[in-house]
């Protein structure tokens, strides 16, 4: 029997346990896990900042007559992560999982939850069909690891709807803000306002951009009025295309929102929990906005999966040449059993929290 631990979050705690993994059922695959990342959302849930209960979205897909129960018991944590397939179970073979493929014992891949653990049991093809998803050959085991989010942060730089000559707003640069950038300036952005707290961000951000021919302003919002900052970038007209990459608190929304032009995209990819009072209808009616959703997997099963091929499709074609070396610089590393430790370090300071993604390797 496979031995592993889990990792399970609270608000302000993260315990650590051991368990003894159960026998395969016939539809399911043993993964050993070769790295996890931290999402923002984790970090958020840590904090206490959750969506309220009257927020909560209407369904995962399916209609509500044919999802199963909820179960009362706790789930481990962790969604973004890859590894190795051990073992498979009996019927997994009869699935043709990925086009042209079918998955088997030692195939690279990424996999949904819980990804912090040694070790994996999860479904191959679950109502969600992120389970398990195979890593392409032409793309690094490491980036793999990130399929659920670069999937989606990588589809959202594809559609944020960034044209040649624009100007282009970076709500947050942690790793969506970062790819959200290098898909706007490689569909022609002529100059990136990137906004963060965190000073190292910036330079991140900064040094993306320089492999371009855009023009880069980096702007604290703790340190200088971002919107004066940005009329006077733009002549008091505003930004083509704003961007939220925050989350959490609705910040993002409402930085972009200010700086935002008549008739520009609102391109929003952080996923929200705390209310937006006063919100100011009078400009999405008056000035024309469009408004662009991005995240890539809440859509349907299927396009889910779609989404996120077309993401690794185009990193796989150099699309994100220049974004890839760069997060892998700057995310720093933990060993799975400091997880609780660097969840209570991240959550004191934020501004100190300069990780473009945290990986925890068992």
């Amino acid at each position: 029997m496979v031995r592993t631990r889990e990792v399970f979050l609270e608000p302000g705690k993260i315990t650590v346990e051991e368990r003894e993994l159960p026998r395969l059922r016939p539809n399911e695959v043993l993964i050993e896990t070769h790295m996890a990342f931290v999402c923002g959302s984790e970090r958020y849930f840590y904090r206490g900042i959750t969506v309220p209960p009257e927020h909560k979205a209407r369904g995962r897909y399916i209609p509500l007559k044919y999802r199963k129960s909820v179960s009362s018991q706790r789930s481990a944590l962790g969604h973004e992560g890859g590894g190795t397939i051990m073992e498979v179970g009996s019927a997994v073979g009869e699935y043709l999982y990925h086009p042209g493929h079918r998955i088997q014992v030692g195939d690279r891949v990424s996999f949904y939850a819980p990804t912090y653990t040694d070790y994996t049991i999860t479904e191959a093809i679950s109502t969600s069909s992120l389970s398990v998803q195979p890593i392409p050959e032409d793309v690094s085991f490491e980036a793999g690891c990130l399929f659920e989010p670069f999937g989606c942060a990588g589809y959202a730089a594809l559609h944020m709807g960034v044209k040649p000559g624009d100007i282009v707003s970076i709500n947050g640069c942690g790793f969506s803000g970062l790819a959200l950038m290098q898909g706007a300036l490689k569909h022609g952005a002529s100059e990136i306002i990137a906004l963060d707290i965190v000073e190292r961000k910036l330079e991140v951000a900064r040094r993306l951009a320089s492999k371009f021919k855009a023009k880069f302003h980096a702007i604290n919002p703790h340190k200088e009025d971002c919107l004066a900052r940005i009329n006077e970038i733009t002549d008091d007209e505003g930004v083509d295309v704003a961007t939220d990459n925050i989350g959490g608190t609705a910040m993002g929304i409402r930085q972009a929102l200010d700086q935002v032009k008549h008739n520009g995209i609102l391109a929003l990819y952080g996923d929200n929990y705390a209310p937006f009072p006063n919100f100011p209808f009078h400009r999405f009616h008056e000035d024309g906005l469009e408004i662009r959703t991005l995240n890539g997997m809440h859509y349907n099963e299927l396009q889910n999966v779609m989404n996120m091929n077309e993401a690794y499709r185009a990193t796989a074609r150099g699309a994100f040449d220049e974004f890839w070396p760069i997060i892998w610089e700057n995310s720093d590393r933990h060993k799975l059993g400091e997880i609780a430790e660097v969840f209570a370090k991240e959550a004191e300071n934020l501004e100190a929290q300069s990780s473009i993604k945290t990986i925890f390797t068992p």
